[in-house]
């Protein structure tokens, strides 16, 4: 299903643009005066409510399949809209790994940073035991 969505998907949302567009075109009601931009002609009127509806959905499309990708438009100019990679998954995915690897490699280093103040709380213990023995070894001399 994946694959079939990825090779025949976007022609699939076009021919549904383009379907509903011809429904709305030939449903649409003409203003009883005919704008002028219509050239006063009812079948230029329902051709531009058409083509007006079909570049929008058109549009909405592209951004939806670009946006299952990873990439949007970027840029509009003299050339059209250009497209570029907005979400790298790739590297996203080897940053979450980087993440995981260093929040384990903290992990280890707390606890032996644990186990290395445990070491010197005994040690200190140990030292001040010796420094008592030593001193009650001083008073007996």
């Amino acid at each position: 299903m994946r694959r079939w969505f990825k090779s025949y998907g976007f022609a699939t949302l076009v021919l549904a643009a383009l379907a509903c567009a011809v429904w709305i075109a030939a449903n649409v009601a003409v203003p009883a005066p005919v704008p002028d931009f219509a050239l006063r002609a009812e079948e230029i009127y329902r051709l531009e409510v058409g083509a007006a509806f079909f570049v929008a959905f058109y549009l909405v499309a592209m951004a939806f399949v670009l946006a299952l990708s990873g990439r949007g438009f970027a840029e509009l100019g003299t050339r059209g809209l250009k497209v570029e990679k907005i979400v790298d998954r790739e590297a996203n995915s080897r940053q979450q790994v980087a993440l995981a690897r260093q929040m384990q490699a903290d992990r280890k280093m707390r606890e032996r940073i644990e186990e290395l103040k445990a070491a010197v709380r005994e040690f200190d213990t140990r030292l001040r035991a010796h420094e008592q023995h030593l001193e009650g070894v001083k008073e007996d001399h």
